[in-house]
């Protein structure tokens, strides 16, 4: 939630209409710390991809940590460099193009942006796990909540979205990352619901805790 003047001025030009809303809960990123982050240190350095309105980027302030945030979106790298974070400005499509200062980081969050649709090329599913596999040190942990829904002008049959779905999967579980499917109840405890082809956490050195499910 933002309060400040200028920061609501800001985000007001944000390409996205959820990350407009200065009134958005930052509920949803307790929650996910809650279940997953039960005794991790956040004094370190990580990288948002997709920040937002740098909601996680705060929790990891008040924490002692640092945190980059990654995204194309002028109004959102306006609002970051505002708040005083580092900001790479940069469209998520292209990480296995980018050099990111700080590389290996100690973790890695991203809360509904990367999505398997945006190539259904194998390969090119690779080279992008693969870029999101090296932001993160091997002893890192990372969160990563994707946005699956699929593009309109893809026209995809159900036997392509399942292919995929399953390539994603595959390429994430060969980098050691775990999965957990996630009922109707997480997907709204954790702010990731939506018209999408799937609903996943991949999640590396972190465990899940979670009351119900």
């Amino acid at each position: 939630m933002l309060t400040d003047k200028r920061e609501i001025e800001v985000i007001a030009n944000a390409r996205q209409a959820n990350v407009r809303d200065p009134k958005r809960s930052r509920e949803h990123f307790f929650d996910i710390i809650e279940d997953f982050f039960g005794g991790v240190d956040l004094s370190g350095n990580y990288v948002d991809l997709g920040p937002g309105q740098y909601d996680f980027g705060e929790i990891v302030r008040q924490n002692g940590g640092d945190c980059v945030g990654v995204d194309f979106d002028p109004a959102v790298i306006e609002l970051g460099r505002l708040k005083g974070f580092r900001v790479v400005e940069e469209n998520l499509r292209r990480l296995p193009d980018v050099k990111i200062e700080g590389v290996p980081f100690d973790g890695l969050f991203n809360k509904f942006s990367l999505n398997a649709f945006w190539t259904q090329d194998d390969q090119g599913h690779r080279r992008m796990i693969d870029a999101v596999a090296r932001l993160v040190s091997s002893d890192g942990w990372a969160w990563i909540g994707p946005w699956n829904g699929v593009p309109k002008s893809a026209d995809l049959g159900p036997e392509e979205i399942s292919h995929v779905l399953s390539v994603q999967r595959a390429h994430f579980e060969e980098h050691g990352f775990q999965i957990l499917e996630l009922t109707d109840r997480l997907t709204r405890r954790y702010g990731i619901h939506g018209t999408v082809a799937n609903n996943v956490v991949f999640t590396k050195n972190l465990i899940w805790r979670s009351t119900g499910t």
